[in-house]
């Protein structure tokens, strides 16, 4: 699996690309203003998966007692937020984010996802997924796994 990690990466990338990311509601380039959230896990997560590289997790206040709790479901409205870290620059490279959004995809959580890539003005771009597109079943194929905790993956928390 974690030969594996850089190609799933670069593919979820490239379908992003080739799908066409909307740009979220309410939110600057469509990427949540996060640098205030609780960081959930206690140092870089170096756990190998789909984000492969060392990683930081952030949820908003809505989430934030759901995901310490373990009190699922998460509210609507929750959004946690991604970090990947090149281990080559030490910055992050790509953001991706989920948020709860009522009747967005009822049978998958109603959880939207989102990619965002560090562009090479050091802005980031790309956006919200659409449900039911190539991109978003890839997400919810990984989700799913974490069902048990409202499709959320907490094994970076430390506990």
């Amino acid at each position: 699996m974690h030969r594996l990690g850089p190609l799933v990466l670069a593919l979820v990338l490239a379908l992003a690309l080739a799908v066409g990311l909307a740009p979220a509601q309410g939110a600057v380039d469509g990427l949540p203003d996060y640098f205030g959230w609780h960081r959930l896990n206690p140092q870089k997560n170096f756990i190998p998966s789909a984000h492969p590289t060392a990683k930081d997790v952030y949820v908003d206040p809505v989430g934030a007692t759901a995901a310490r709790d373990r009190a699922f479901p998460f509210p609507e409205g929750s959004v946690l937020v991604k970090e990947s870290i090149s281990p080559e620059t030490r910055s992050v490279f790509v953001v991706t984010a989920m948020r709860k959004a009522a009747g967005f995809d009822p049978a998958n959580g109603d959880w939207q996802y989102a990619m965002f890539e560090r562009m090479d003005d050091g802005s980031f771009g790309g956006g919200w997924i659409d449900a039911g597109s190539d991109v978003h079943m890839m997400c919810v194929g990984c989700h799913t796994g974490a069902a048990a905790n409202d499709y959320v993956f907490l094994t970076y928390t430390g506990e």
